[in-house]
């Protein structure tokens, strides 16, 4: 196996004629390298017992074989593992970055709301004090209430 390294459509640096990314090399040998054994050894004892296998050349030359076979399934098994597992956890990890993403919007969303109230609260506080120093004054107040957060601007007649 080769440990050329490219670049991949998306960015990320890829090793190996199966296109892995170099930051699952790791995770790759590690599978390759079991699934190698553990086929070699399962196909080499099942291949012997079936040939009734007795010597130590008969048994090292299916061994070959067997080891040759594991390797190419593994190699495949593996790739594909580690880029299935690459894809879980690219989901998983924008699943969440979107989650938080929309916690911390609703969370402004929220506050802004509260703002805006309270924004309205003062514009209706500073209108009715107004309406009521008119009032006391024997004033005729004409000044329209505010409306949708903002106040208009009208001034009140005497």
């Amino acid at each position: 196996m080769t440990t050329r390294r490219r670049e991949h459509q998306d960015g990320e640096t890829r090793s190996g004629i199966l296109s892995v990314p170099a930051s699952a090399i790791h995770w790759f040998y590690s599978l390759f390298s079991i699934g190698t054994v553990y086929l070699t050894i399962a196909n080499t004892l099942k291949e012997a017992a079936a040939v009734n296998a007795v010597g130590w050349l008969e048994i090292q030359s299916i061994a070959t074989v067997q080891l040759v076979q594991a390797a190419g399934a593994s190699a495949a098994g593996a790739a594909i593992i580690v880029e299935g597992g690459n894809m879980v956890l690219a989901a998983l990890l924008t699943e969440k970055k979107l989650r938080k993403a929309r916690e911390e919007g609703l969370e402004q969303g929220l506050e802004q709301g509260l703002e805006q109230g309270r924004e309205q609260v003062r514009l209706w506080e500073a209108w009715n004090r107004r309406r009521v120093e008119a009032e006391a004054r024997g004033e005729t107040f004409t000044e329209p209430p505010p409306t949708n957060g903002h106040h208009n601007g009208t001034s009140r007649q005497a």
